[in-house]
C-alpha cells in the first residue's frame, strides 16, 4: 500500500524536512519507517506515525513522532530512543506542544526543536554527574573562548555502562578571509568541528575527528592536507582542543598568505612577459603559460603554483611546439632551479627568465632528440 500522509501531517513534515537544520552542525532531520496506525483496505492509507533521525554530537538521535490520523490537528506524541529512558521533559517547559497551533506548518519543527534543547540539558545533568566529564567541559567552559552553545554532548547509557561518550565541538575560525573563488554552487556554511570519541569517560583510548565544511576543505587542498593529531594518552580537552584550534587558524592564515603570493608572482610574469602570455588563471592564480622563442625556436612554458605557495616552490615545465614523444608534445619538467621564498614576485620573475634562458639550449637538443626517434 502507499504511504501517504493526511494534508495537515503531510505539510508539517516537508516543512521539518526542508527547514530543519538543527544542532552545531546545523544537519538536515531525516524520516523513516513510515507507518499508519488507522487500518485500511485503501490502496492509500493514511499514515500517521514515522521515525526522524536528528544529527546530535557527531551521532543520529532516532525518535518516534505519533500522530493521530483521526485528528491530524493535535499535537503528537514522541517515543525517544531506548538509551534515554531517563529522559522525560516536563510539558510545561515545552510551549510548542502545550500550546500547539495546528495552522503554523512549522509547528512540529518547532516542537522538535525544544526537545533537542531540552535533550542538550539532560545530556549536561549527565556531565555533571560524573567527576571526570564535569571536569573536562567545564575547563572547556572556564578556560576557552567556548560557550555552551559551542558543544554538544552524547553520553551512552546502560545498565551496566557509562559511554561511549562524545562531544561534538565548534571551532570558532574566522573564514572569511578564505578567497570567494574557491566556493563551488552552494557549499554551505564555513564550518569546523571537532568530535572527540571515547568508550567510556575515563578511557585513554580517545578518538578525535575533524570534519570541515566543503569551501574550507577545499581551501586546504582536500582532507588530507589537513591532519590533525593524534589524542595524547592521559590528555584533557582543555589540552587538545585549543591545539587543534591554533592548527586550523595557522592553516587559514597560510592559504590567504599563499592566495595573494600567488596573485603577486602572476603579477610580476604579467608585467615581464605579458606579451607572450597563453593563459593563466585569474581567479586562483594557480597557474600560467607562456610562448617564446629563442634563435628561431618556439617553446611553451608552464608555471603551476601550488596552494601553499611561497613555501612550497612552483612546477616549471617547458615543452616543445614541434616535437612529440610517445605521441605527446615533448615536455620536461624542471625539478630544480634557482628559487626561494623570501623573494619578490619582481625577483622570481627574473630569475626564472636567466634560468630558462640557460637551460634552453639543452631543452632545444632534446626535444629534436625526442622528435626523431
Amino acid at each position: 500500500m502507499d504511504k501517504k500522509f493526511t494534508p495537515v501531517i503531510d505539510r508539517y513534515v516537508k516543512t521539518l524536512l526542508t527547514d530543519g537544520g538543527l544542532g552545531i552542525c546545523e544537519g538536515k532531520i531525516k524520516v523513516s519507517d513510515i507507518t499508519s496506525s488507522c487500518p485500511s483496505l485503501k490502496k492509500q492509507q493514511k499514515s500517521d506515525r514515522f521515525k526522524i533521525i536528528i544529527p546530535y554530537a557527531g551521532q543520529s538521535l532516532m525518535w518516534e513522532v505519533l500522530f493521530d490520523c483521526n485528528h491530524p490537528e493535535d499535537p503528537p506524541d514522541f517515543i525517544f530512543g531506548a538509551d534515554d529512558n531517563e529522559f522525560s521533559p516536563s510539558l510545561e517547559d515545552l510551549k510548542c506542544l502545550s500550546e500547539w497551533d495546528a495552522n503554523d506548518p512549522r509547528a512540529l519543527l518547532l516542537a522538535v526543536e525544544q526537545l533537542v534543547s531540552q535533550y542538550g540539558h539532560y545530556q549536561q545533568q549527565l556531565v555533571e554527574n560524573n567527576d571526570r566529564l564535569r571536569f573536562e567541559y567545564s575547563s572547556l567552559i572556564d578556560q576557552t573562548e567556548l560557550t555552551p552553545e559551542d558543544i554538544e554532548v552524547l553520553i551512552h547509557r546502560s545498565e551496566t555502562k557509562l559511554g561511549p561518550v562524545h562531544f561534538l565541538i565548534k571551532l570558532n575560525v574566522d573564514f572569511s578571509g578564505i578567497p570567494t573563488y574557491l566556493t563551488n554552487d552552494n557549499p554551505g556554511k564555513d564550518l569546523a568541528l571537532l568530535l572527540i570519541t571515547s568508550p567510556s569517560p575515563d578511557s585513554n583510548r580517545v578518538a578525535p575527528q575533524l570534519f570541515l565544511s566543503p569551501r574550507v576543505e577545499q581551501a586546504f587542498g582536500g582532507s588530507a592536507n589537513l591532519r590533525i593529531p593524534s589524542y595524547p594518552n592521559g590528555s584533557y580537552l582543555i589540552d587538545y582542543v585549543p591545539s587543534v584550534l591554533q592548527l586550523l587558524k595557522n592553516k587559514v592564515e597560510q592559504v590567504v598568505q599563499g592566495h595573494e603570493k600567488r596573485e603577486e608572482y602572476i603579477a610580476a610574469f604579467l608585467s615581464h612577459f605579458g606579451k607572450s602570455v597563453l593563459e593563466y588563471d585569474a581567479e586562483s592564480f594557480s597557474k600560467i603559460s607562456f610562448l617564446f622563442e629563442w634563435n628561431d625556436f618556439f617553446f611553451i612554458v608552464h608555471i603551476d603554483l601550488p596552494l601553499y605557495f611561497p613555501k612550497e616552490s612552483p612546477v616549471i615545465s617547458l615543452q616543445s611546439v614541434y616535437h612529440e614523444s610517445q605521441g605527446k608534445p615533448y615536455m620536461e619538467i624542471i625539478k630544480e632551479y634557482p628559487y626561494s621564498p623570501r623573494w619578490t614576485g619582481n625577483e622570481m620573475a627574473d630569475r626564472t627568465r636567466g634560468f630558462i634562458l640557460s637551460i634552453i639550449s639543452t631543452f632545444q637538443k632534446s626535444s629534436v632528440l625526442a622528435g626523431s626517434s
